[in-house]
């Protein structure tokens, strides 16, 4: 028996690995392996491929080359954002500022600084779309915090913040500004001069790049400090050396996103359509999460009353789909996720919530396949008295 497809429906997981960018990365597993610390010919190509992977990143950004420190992905990228935010003592008022719908890797890691260098964390909130709350933001800015971090791009529910008009507002009060970018990068345009951003995150991983490797944008005076001690890599800043077949399959595969991005987005538009077409012919009771204008391309995250959320991925998952409850880095936890109470959605909506995250690979026909299934399994669950909440 010929086997069934998987559907993949879960790119802001994780994406599939662009081939040109595999391609690129090869060279740099097997005959080019030098370290590209070290002084000797053989080690140039490496070298090389370092400065050039470097360029191509910042010319997809609007940054210049020496603005741009590779680091293992989004997560340790925004780590180094939040203590660069301490240990470079910009106004020293042991002050953060943040979303309350921010990635766990901001959210952790700024628990841990104020557990352990005894910062306050203040939360500026957002509205039921997810979008930063002007006013309130202005109220806590005027208050002078250390530095701040919002996200360009929530993961969960697909809104996208006005960063430029965000950091327009800190800069008046001459406070340093970092944004998670890690969701949006290589999907929507970004220019960091545009965005007026002194630190922003990326992974590669989001972006049909390879796992474990990612870059943070560094304004350049911008103070920053070291964060890995050791070697002089990046210089000085983040010791170890570098993962040079990832960087080249990085910015290889960012490069391709930056080319391909108005058609991607066109075509990932088309999919939604379809989807939430169907949806709403037969789910007039079920609600799409997030800013309905300002979000980012194939990115869905639908609540339906009277279901569970986890129940439909299972058995989604056992007819040939993958599609998620949320953050694939919370997967494990059944609470509903701190994005859906930031955004006040009702228990019995959160409950019922998945996200559906299409993308470069994926077709009209799978939005329209996925589409009929939740439906079925709603009118099938819900018919026979199971998955109510």
């Amino acid at each position: 028996m010929k086997k069934r497809p998987y559907i993949y429906a879960d790119n802001a997981a994780t994406t599939r690995l662009a081939p040109e960018a595999l391609e690129a990365m090869m060279s740099y597993l097997t005959d080019e392996y030098g370290n590209p610390s070290s002084l000797y010919s053989f080690s140039r190509s490496a070298k090389k491929a370092l400065a050039d992977a470097r360029a191509v990143i910042a010319e997809c950004i609007g940054a210049s080359p020496e603005e741009i420190f590779f680091t293992s992905g989004g997560t340790e990228s925004d780590n180094w954002a939040i203590n660069n935010f301490v240990f470079a003592e910009f106004h020293r008022k042991r002050k953060i500022l943040i979303s309350p719908v921010e990635h766990h890797a901001i959210l952790n890691s700024c628990s841990k600084v104020a557990l352990v260098s005894h910062y306050v964390i203040g939360t500026t909130p957002v509205d039921k779309t997810g979008k930063i709350i002007i006013p309130d933001y202005e109220e806590h800015v005027s208050e002078c915090p250390d530095g701040i971090s919002i996200m360009l791009a929530n993961n969960e529910i697909g809104t996208i913040e006005d960063i430029e008009h965000l950091t327009r507002i800190a800069h008046r009060y001459n406070l340093p500004f970092h944004t998670d970018a890690v969701q949006a990068m290589g999907h929507i345009p970004i220019n960091v001069k545009t965005l007026d951003v002194d630190m922003l995150s990326a992974s590669a991983h989001k972006f049909h790049g390879p796992k474990g490797i990612g870059f943070l944008y560094v304004k350049s005076e911008t103070p920053m400090g070291s964060f890995i001690e050791g070697g002089q890599q990046e210089a000085g800043r983040r010791a170890g050396t570098e993962n040079v077949a990832a960087i080249v399959g990085m910015a290889t595969a960012l490069r391709l996103c930056c080319e391909r991005m108005n058609e991607v987005t066109a075509r990932l538009a088309e999919m939604t359509a379809c989807f939430r077409k169907i949806i709403n012919t037969n789910l007039p009771e079920a609600t799409f999460n997030g800013d309905p204008e300002h979000r980012l391309p194939g990115h869905i995250s639908l609540s339906i009353p009277g279901i569970s959320g986890e129940g439909l991925l299972h058995v989604l998952d056992l007819q040939g789909i993958a599609i998620s409850t949320g953050a694939a880095c919370n997967s494990k936890s059944t609470e509903i996720s701190h994005v859906l109470k930031a955004i006040e959605l009702p228990e019995k909506l959160a409950k019922g919530t998945v996200r559906i995250t299409f993308g470069a690979y994926n077709t009209v026909d799978q939005a329209q396949y996925i589409a009929d299934k939740i439906v079925k399994y709603y009118k099938t669950a819900v018919g026979v008295g199971h998955a109510r909440s």
